[in-house]
């Protein structure tokens, strides 16, 4: 069953001459992703991540001439993420690439997919891909050990820094060792001198 803005779209779109899809494209050089949404929102709501060079012509040439759907209207905001710093604590501060958005109202209303349960995960090769994202992660982790500097204070000493600390202790136990500021040379200056 069809509502009746749905139908009274359809009527007007097949009544006007298209003009859009004159602009030929046959190998496309950019990502388009279509986001499933978080929270509740009308099947005939659908939104993109389109490059930042795109416009809302060029998503509707897009979907129509690649998969044949119809948009009635187009939406479109930019998301500017918030600066950080390329180390935690340390560096220049920088603003990470903003994204475009765009939300398009579909003449037909397009439900997603229920997302699969864990037994039918076996068809996608589920456990492999857990396999490969933990070794990815393992070797980002070597990879910044690999190109991180430590600290001197936590560097490994070296031999003979290790055996000049063993004879100090040596000395120490020994009793050996005098401070040379113990003994009386000091003497008190008078509140009255002026230096």
């Amino acid at each position: 069953m069809t509502t009746p803005l749905a139908a009274a779209a359809e009527t007007v779109t097949k009544q006007l001459p298209r003009r859009f899809g004159n602009k030929q494209i046959f190998l496309p050089n950019h990502v388009i992703a279509f986001i499933r949404p978080k929270d509740k929102q009308p099947p005939n709501l659908a939104t993109f991540v389109v490059p930042l060079n795109f416009n809302k012509f060029d998503l509707r040439d897009y979907l129509y001439h690649a998969y044949n759907v119809e948009v009635t209207s187009v939406r479109s905001f930019i998301n500017q993420p918030a600066p950080k710093q390329k180390f935690v604590g340390v560096g220049r501060m920088y603003r990470p690439r903003s994204q475009k958005m765009m939300i398009v109202e579909l003449l037909k209303p397009f439900v997603w997919p229920a997302r699969p349960d864990d037994s039918e995960l076996d068809q996608f090769d589920y456990k492999m891909f857990q396999q490969l994202s933990k070794e990815r992660s393992a070797q980002v982790e070597q990879q910044k050990n690999a190109m991180s500097i430590p600290l001197r204070s936590h560097a490994p000493a070296k031999e003979d820094r290790v055996r000049l600390r063993k004879q100090a202790a040596d000395i120490v136990e020994r009793g050996e060792w005098k401070n040379k500021n113990d003994d009386d040379g000091w003497t008190e200056v008078d509140a009255d001198v002026k230096i």
